[in-house]
């Protein structure tokens, strides 16, 4: 599929092509830094945070303070976007997010990551756990970096669009 636009009206339009929700979990775990969107009384607010997809419970744990900005946010109102770019790969999600404070939850999702953020453990700094039901997926399963600029480059020498990807969508 050659995709150049999002718009309807030029020469490629878009075919939004079903997506496999594995395939999605697949994208979301191979990725590890999403960009969270929440709303606040000053409107949107996005922070890239560090995300824990776990498709076996269908749900995106991330671990933040009790009082992060983005903590107080959900606890208003829990519609969040999270906005994940690999490498060639791109999903843009919507869910419903939640402040789980259980100190259980959050040592069984104690990674070294974590550690660096909060060397003195999660006690100490009152981490707590988002837990982030996710929704619809728009997704573009791109072809990477390299194969993407030969795809273009190919395109350019042919005359023709360039293959790069498949444009899709799911519901996790």
């Amino acid at each position: 599929m050659a995709l150049v636009s999002d718009h309807e009206n030029t020469q490629n339009p878009p075919a939004i092509q079903p997506i496999e929700a594995e395939r999605v979990w697949d994208m979301l775990q191979a990725i590890d830094i999403a960009m969270l969107v929440t709303r606040s009384s000053d409107g949107l607010r996005g922070r890239p945070m560090s995300t824990i997809p776990t498709p076996e419970k269908s749900v995106i744990y991330i671990l933040t303070e009790s009082d992060s900005s983005a903590a107080r946010d959900i606890r208003v109102d829990g519609s969040v976007f999270l906005s994940y770019q690999g490498r060639g790969d791109h999903v843009a999600l919507v869910g419903q997010a939640t402040v789980n404070p259980d100190k259980g939850l959050v040592k069984d999702l104690w990674n070294p990551g974590a550690q660096v953020f909060w060397p003195q453990g999660p006690e100490v700094h009152n981490v707590v756990t988002l837990v982030i039901d996710p929704g619809h997926a728009d997704v573009w399963d791109g072809p990477g970096l390299l194969r993407g600029i030969a795809e273009i480059v190919a395109g350019a020498v042919k005359g023709k669009s360039p293959d790069l990807g498949t444009r899709g969508e799911a519901e996790l």
